[in-house]
């Protein structure tokens, strides 16, 4: 029995904890100074989120014809 999370979990509370805000765990940090391919995991997330912070926060619109066909096509009415 191992008292350290394994990657899968590691990689839900990395997600997580950049989503909320809160701090990693000490077993997650634990973890991370074991685990290299967890610590790539989380320089992704962090590559992402630093894309994603720097990208418009709203494109072109729809017009209003085209939104109504999405709808009829995806079966909203």
């Amino acid at each position: 029995m191992s008292f350290l999370p394994s990657c899968r979990d590691v990689s839900r509370h990395l997600s997580e904890a950049l989503d909320s805000g809160r701090p990693l765990g000490m077993h997650v940090r634990l973890h991370l100074t074991l685990c290299e391919a967890c610590r790539r995991v989380l320089a992704q997330f962090a590559l992402i989120r630093h894309g994603a912070s720097r990208a418009p926060d709203a494109g072109p619109s729809l017009p209003a014809e085209a939104k109504e066909r999405l709808r009829r096509a995806l079966g909203g009415g």
